[in-house]
């Protein structure tokens, strides 16, 4: 008997049909499309796929097919022609500024640059990778550079000492989303960063001012929270 409600697979690709998709797995695509998927370029080691339908690219991170954001190809081949090492008078500022680990095995931290063409920027992630700097997580970034286009780093009064990043990379999950990692100033005000952060800059105080309050969350307690940081800049250097 034929099933007159399976629904008909649809020809193209998820970002053809649905909204705001950033990622999808290899078993959804063949359950739901007609994929229109094609392999199209490689680009310094890193497969590039083209939907036909849309034009959407992606790359693929094991049976995940990625969405490759506006302007990510070009960035993909200047990473690819670039060695990115860091030069010895960058690294020992960075050392003392300290890195820590991130979510994707990079390691990351925050700074104050000043680039080749004069232009300074106070919230600035210096982060040294293996991998390139593509897809949807990238594009949260106002700016973008490479490591070889900084002239100097300091420093970002902002910034969160390593001692506090590192805490707030262990913290546990509270509330869904939340894993909160409670701070203080010196004269006593309590502060919550979720996750591991990197900089603050809230309610007049900022990153350098505050210390670990070595004490849990305490939902009843009245704490002043992070405001998201708008206008980063992204620092990219290979390992």
């Amino acid at each position: 008997m034929i099933n007159i409600f399976k629904r008909k697979k649809r020809e193209g690709c998820p970002v053809c049909f649905e909204n705001n998709t950033i990622g999808f797995g290899t078993d959804y695509l063949e359950s739901k499309f007609i994929s229109r998927i094609d392999s199209e370029q490689e680009i310094g080691g890193i497969e590039i796929f083209k939907c036909q339908k849309c034009s959407t690219q992606f790359y693929k991170e094991g049976n995940m097919f990625n969405k490759i954001m506006d302007g990510q190809i070009d960035t993909l081949k200047r990473w690819a022609n670039k060695t990115l090492k860091t030069d010895d008078s960058l690294k020992k500022k960075i050392d003392e500024i300290g890195f820590s680990e991130n979510w994707d095995g990079s390691k990351v931290a925050p700074a104050k640059i000043l680039l080749n063409n004069g232009k300074e920027f106070d919230f600035a992630t210096i982060r040294i990778t293996k991998t390139p700097p593509i897809g949807a997580f990238f594009d949260n970034f106002e700016n973008l550079f490479f490591i070889d286009e900084v002239e100097s780093i300091d420093k970002s009064q902002f910034g969160l000492s390593s001692e506090i990043r590192n805490e707030a990379n262990k913290a546990v999950e509270r509330r869904m989303g939340f894993y909160p990692t409670v701070l203080k100033t010196n004269d006593g005000k309590k502060i919550v960063v979720n996750g591991p952060s990197l900089f603050f800059n809230s309610n007049g105080i900022k990153g350098e001012q505050l210390i670990l309050a070595k004490e849990d969350w305490d939902h009843r307690a009245k704490y002043i929270y992070e405001d998201k940081i708008e206008n980063q800049t992204l620092i990219v250097g290979k390992e």
